[in-house]
């Protein structure tokens, strides 16, 4: 149970309404044990707070695996050679063992890796067999790997690896508990210093799903489980680091679900039924009704839409997947402008097997994207939990830089990237 808990946390990038947020507005400061020793700052106040991204100029981190050995394995995409590797700086390893740099120790599941400055990784993992999750720190390159946090099979991160944020002293997470005498999950938001040290708890948290940061703010979606009337009362939330909070749009169950996106200082929105829009936190608003090509809803035969979860904005433009009603299938994807409603299709796909995805963007480098334009799936050998060796298909992505004008031209005019083993973005 925990693990699937884990992994839908890790994929809520952004979420619809289904959500839910911070309930206290007061800190509190309560002290967890971590992996070094070094106390927080007392003080709670931040500057610069950003979310962590996987990229930067110079290359693209990503998690992977090696199905022979069984271990996740950290892989890195150079931009400047247009090629991609386990990141290990031995060229005679065959990066099959914990030994290497890119390697995590067995039973250890990689879920993603963030760039927290010029020196230094955050990435986060989980351990087997509960899947407690796990916090390191690393050199760039991979070497000098120390635990940052620790939790347990009853407090687990639950911010989603795209949501790690920095402000170039501290890592800040959240952390989401359970107690088997209270169906209600609680938490809060932690901070600890890149260099190590306790976790120290800044204010507490419930129901909440996290966003991103706006203004150095971050950005919740909450779900008010004391509503008396039952109708299922959700906010989004602009909390401070010391618990205080903004609501800036109330809805309910009732309502078409709602997810979001940040793009600089304002919130794009987007709802089940079509309608998008923006606001900001000086309160500013507009709004948009989409003259859809198809109908939307949750009929058969109908359409359903939402912004794209690993990358819903671009260009200011928000980048909005379809499926059918009864499938998670992305068929096709639009591009929508959240100001005038004005929609334009994105034709670039590629086949995985036999099933049609549109272009998966992975992260924008100056006025290119880095993406997955093919996928082939190739037999290899894998060891099973028993010892034995069988044959399994591996996916083995095509990645790649494409220029946005291409991008939104529809152009395949791939750069393609050499990648020395299989690897994902």
């Amino acid at each position: 149970m925990k693990q699937r808990l884990f992994c839908l946390a890790l994929a809520a990038a952004l979420l619809t309404g289904c959500g839910a947020a911070p309930a206290g507005t007061t800190p509190d400061t309560a002290a967890v044990s971590s992996g070094r020793g070094e106390e927080a700052a007392e003080t709670t106040a931040s500057t610069g707070l950003h979310v962590l991204d996987s990229g930067d100029a110079q290359g693209f981190y990503s998690a992977g695996s090696s199905l022979d050995a069984g271990l996740s394995r950290l892989n890195y995409v150079d931009y400047a050679t247009l090629t991609a590797a386990p990141l290990c700086a031995d060229p005679a390893c065959t990066h099959n063992s914990d030994t290497c740099t890119a390697c995590l120790p067995e039973g250890q599941t990689l879920y993603g890796v963030k760039i927290f400055n010029e020196d230094r990784l955050v990435m986060m993992a989980a351990r087997s067999p509960d899947y407690w999750p796990v916090l390191y720190t690393a050199a760039r390159d991979g070497s000098d790997r120390q635990l940052l946090y620790e939790g347990s099979a009853t407090a687990y991160l639950s911010v989603g690896d795209t949501l790690l944020m920095g402000d170039g002293a501290y890592v800040y997470f959240c952390v989401t508990e359970e107690d088997p005498e209270n169906q209600a999950l609680s938490g809060g938001l932690y901070r600890i210093p890149v260099t190590g040290g306790e976790a120290q708890r800044l204010f507490t948290t419930t129901n909440h799903t996290m966003v991103g940061v706006v203004d150095g703010g971050i950005l919740c979606v909450f779900y008010d489980l004391t509503d008396p009337s039952g109708a299922g009362a959700r906010h989004l939330r602009l909390y401070a680091t010391d618990g205080s909070y903004t609501d800036l749009m109330s809805w309910t169950d009732a309502d078409p679900a709602r997810s979001f996106a940040v793009d600089g200082d304002r919130i794009l929105w987007m709802a089940e039924s079509g309608a998008a829009g923006w606001l900001k936190t000086d309160g500013s608003s507009g709004q948009v009704s989409v003259e859809w090509p198809f109908t939307v809803g949750t009929g058969e035969g109908e359409k359903l839409v939402n912004l794209d979860s690993r990358m819903p904005v671009l260009d200011g433009q928000l980048l909005v997947n379809v499926t059918g009603w009864d499938s998670d299938i992305v068929t096709d994807r639009y591009a929508l402008n959240p100001e005038t409603g004005t929609l334009t299709p994105l034709p670039l796909s590629y086949m995985a097997g036999e099933l049609k995805r549109p272009l998966d963007l992975a992260a924008v480098v100056g006025d290119k994207v880095l993406c997955t334009f093919a996928v082939n799936y190739l037999p290899v050998s894998s060891v099973a939990e028993d010892g034995t060796t069988v044959e399994v298909e591996q996916a083995q992505a095509r990645i790649g830089l494409l220029s946005l004008a291409d991008f939104w031209a529809g152009n395949p005019n791939y750069e393609e990237i050499t990648c020395a083993m299989p690897m994902a973005l």
